[in-house]
């Protein structure tokens, strides 16, 4: 006898208007049951929230719902009908901060729900949500669909009960369908890790036939969208020569850089990742949490002239122009969305009534690329350009993990804010507990951790090292704009842990692109350079081929230079130009110091005094890699040693 399982489907609207007081807004909960795709009716709904019923209806004959739910409070919204076991969901309404609550989101979610069968269910599991939707502290509610995944496994952990009757079969167990994200790293397995960049990644079945295909990033990040966990069982990839010139082996990693395993060529210049054990590839690679940083720079044209278009608010939208997150440029004109979900289409916009008179905005990929000048959508609301994961071009607008950073900023109060907890050593610390950093409270118990490696996890520690904890029950945890994140109850005398969700961490967390030029510009970092400090700054300037004429984008990269020399009087440059070890040591000798002089040029003609900056070419004299006169080397790592220096020395 097989299972008869039910399939609950709910189509969600999930809408939150402008507040006028702090939990004003509202969210309109919009839903339509089916079962085996007709419509299930006298479906029950009831809504719960600290105990109580807020709101209680029947669908009756119809199969369509709607409820309001009030920002500030967590939600348990129960679905009962006969035909089914009882489960409800949990939506944590809470934490949504006044300046989100304009936002309107749509989506769908496919609920399985089960027949009333103890035999074949672990019933007592629906004692807890079936699954859990939450704001993600940005600009959308969104599902745990780990959670939901991981609670339908525990459903069908009970073993089956076989009848006494012989002569009736067994009762098995029917396998749900689990659709999972895959998500990993593609590199060579070299001393440099060098990723395999825009590169075509072949998912396979059990047969070797291809199921789906992904494009690598930059940095070598691929990743599949909903793919049937049963049917996937290995991931290939395909080199030339010139992409592997030292025929290195390839090495796949997930996205948190643990190895997966390592893989040679095959005789058709493939590299193929298969396991023997079932689904273990999958499970390796699996990670649903998975999304891209996406970065680019706002910046102003007219003619030649070039200025930084800085604290400019810039939106993503989705395929239907529909604003999901916005954010703010920086001093560099640098925005950044960081862990955007790879499952359709985006637009960058700004609004039109921040563009500067005469000057065309124009939108840059970090790395000071051209990608287009930005035009208008219906009645100059916004100016966007639409980029597909699907696109080549998206993969430039792509950052990794690596070249973010991120300021946490928060303060503690202990049972309640007449309690600030001063003088408190807070430490900092990543998923496997290993500290990162630490800081002491101020008196009004604030704290603050700066240009830390960017981590998707994190734990906050408070050492009861004083006593202070013992008086308290609680620990409040509230962020920098003093609005509380969340009560911990801790156990007295010790100290408090707290991990925050996901939901959480995003108020608690300001996440930038890592830019060496930003500590030099931003005030509160150039106060504490002193007399004597030196830096040195590594850009990729670029030329024309065998000359010292400047490019275009090269320019771009100078304008930091000059913004940072205009904004902090304090250092003048030593500039020093390097090349690859290609041609003659004397004629790159000559080269790189014309193109030394050529950059010194070009930032004296900004208005820099010229006594601020020397010059001097060193050709290939101080090269970073082994890459020297007669060694095989890729044009990539013939690159890095193409470059310019930029020594600061401070004098005030």
């Amino acid at each position: 006898m097989l299972i008869q399982r039910t399939l609950f489907f709910i189509t969600l609207i999930l809408c939150s208007f402008l507040a006028k007081a702090q939990y004003d807004g509202d969210l309109q909960f919009i839903g339509r049951n089916f079962i085996n795709n007709k419509p299930l009716t006298n479906t029950k709904i009831k809504v719960v929230s600290n105990g109580k019923t807020i709101s209680e209806f029947d669908t009756k004959k119809g199969n369509d719902f709607r409820t309001k739910l009030d920002f500030g409070n967590v939600y348990d919204v129960y679905f009962i009908n006969v035909q089914c076991q009882t489960m409800f969901i949990r939506v944590y309404a809470d934490g949504v901060p006044e300046d989100k609550r304009y936002i309107k989101m749509t989506y769908a979610l496919d609920i399985p729900f089960f027949a009333k069968d103890p035999n074949l269910i672990d019933t007592i599991q629906f004692d807890k949500p079936f699954h859990q939707i939450m704001f993600n502290g940005k600009s959308k509610f969104v599902d745990d669909t780990v959670y939901m995944n991981k609670f339908i496994k525990n459903i069908y952990a009970k073993k089956p009960v076989v009848k006494k009757d012989t002569t009736a079969p067994i009762l098995t167990t029917e396998k749900i369908k689990e659709y999972l994200q895959l998500a990993g790293k593609l590199s060579l397995d070299n001393d440099k890790n060098t990723p395999l960049k825009n590169k075509t990644v072949k998912l396979l079945n059990k047969k070797g036939e291809v199921i789906s295909t992904s494009q690598t990033t930059n940095h070598g990040a691929f990743v599949f969208q909903h793919i049937d966990a049963d049917e996937a069982d290995g991931v290939t990839v395909a080199l030339s020569s010139a992409d592997n010139p030292n025929n290195d082996k390839v090495k796949l990693q997930s996205t948190e850089g643990e190895k997966i395993d390592v893989a040679s060529a095959n005789a058709d210049q493939t590299y193929t990742f298969k396991y023997k054990t079932e689904n273990d590839l999958v499970k390796k690679l699996t990670d649903n949490s998975f999304g891209f940083n996406i970065a680019g720079k706002l910046i102003a044209i007219n003619g030649a002239d070039k200025i930084v278009a800085s604290d400019k608010t810039v939106y993503l939208l989705n395929e239907k122009n529909t604003v999901i997150a916005k954010t703010k440029t920086n001093v560099l004109g640098t925005f950044l969305f960081p862990n955007i979900s790879p499952d359709r289409e985006y637009g960058i916009a700004y609004d039109s009534a921040d563009a500067i008179p005469n000057y065309v905005m124009s939108l840059f990929t970090v790395k000071d690329k051209f990608v287009k000048r930005l035009d208008s959508l219906s009645k100059n609301k916004f100016v966007y350009k639409f980029i597909s994961i699907t696109g080549s071009s998206f993969n430039d607008f792509v950052m990794d993990d690596s070249e973010l950073k991120m300021n946490i900023n928060g303060r503690l109060y202990g049972n309640n804010k007449n309690n600030p907890l001063a003088d408190m050593k807070v430490l900092l610390l990543n998923d496997k507990y290993e500290t990162i950093d630490s800081a002491t409270t101020t008196k009004d118990g604030d704290f603050s951790f700066r240009h830390l490696p960017y981590t998707k996890q994190l734990l906050i520690n408070a050492a009861n090292e004083k006593s202070i904890l013992e008086s308290f029950d609680n620990i409040l945890v509230f962020d920098n704009a003093d609005n509380l994140i969340k009560i911990v109850s801790q156990v007295k005398g010790q100290k408090f842990n707290y991990r925050p969700l996901e939901t959480e961490q995003y108020r608690f967390t300001e996440v930038y692109v890592d830019d060496p030029w930003l500590s030099i510009i931003e005030k509160e970092n150039a106060d504490k350079n002193k007399a004597g400090d030196q830096a040195t700054i590594i850009e990729n300037i670029l030329f024309e081929f065998n000359k010292a004429d400047l490019l275009e984008q090269s320019k771009q990269t100078l304008d930091k230079v000059i913004l940072a020399m205009k904004s902090n009087q304090k250092f003048n440059i030593e500039l020093s130009a390097h090349s690859d070890s290609k041609g003659s040591d004397a004629y790159n000798l000559k080269l790189s110091q014309q193109r030394a002089e050529s950059s010194k040029k070009y930032i004296i003609s900004k208005g820099i005094n010229a006594a601020r900056i020397v010059a001097k070419g060193y050709g290939e004299s101080k090269l970073l890699n082994n890459c020297g006169n007669d060694v095989k080397c890729s044009d990539d790592e013939h690159a890095v040693n193409r470059r310019l220096e930029f020594k600061l020395n401070f004098t005030k």
